[in-house]
C-alpha cells in the first residue's frame, strides 16, 4: 500500500510537471495582452523570440496556484461527502 507522504509527493511532482506545458501555451496565448502591457507601462514583456522569461513564470506560478487550490478544494468536498 502506497504510503500518505509518497501519494502526496507524487501528485505534487505531477501537478508541477504537468504545469510546464499548459504554462508555455497560456503564455503564448496571451501574446496581446503582454505586448500591450509593455507598450503601455514600457514593461519589457515581449523579445524577439517571445515572451519574457517573466511572463511564464507568472502564469506557471498561477497555474500550480490553481491547481493546488482545485485539488484541495476537490480534497474536501470529497472528504465531506465520504463523512469523515
Amino acid at each position: 500500500m502506497v504510503s500518505r507522504a509518497a501519494a502526496f509527493l507524487t501528485a505534487g511532482v505531477g501537478v508541477l510537471v504537468l504545469c510546464v506545458p499548459l504554462s508555455i501555451l497560456f503564455t503564448l496565448v496571451l501574446l496581446p495582452l503582454w505586448r500591450w502591457l509593455e507598450r503601455t507601462y514600457h514593461i519589457e514583456s515581449v523579445g524577439h523570440s517571445g515572451p519574457a522569461e517573466w511572463c511564464f513564470l507568472t502564469i506557471y506560478a498561477a497555474s500550480v496556484a490553481i491547481s493546488v487550490g482545485a485539488g484541495w478544494f476537490t480534497k474536501r468536498r470529497w472528504e465531506s461527502g465520504r463523512g469523515t
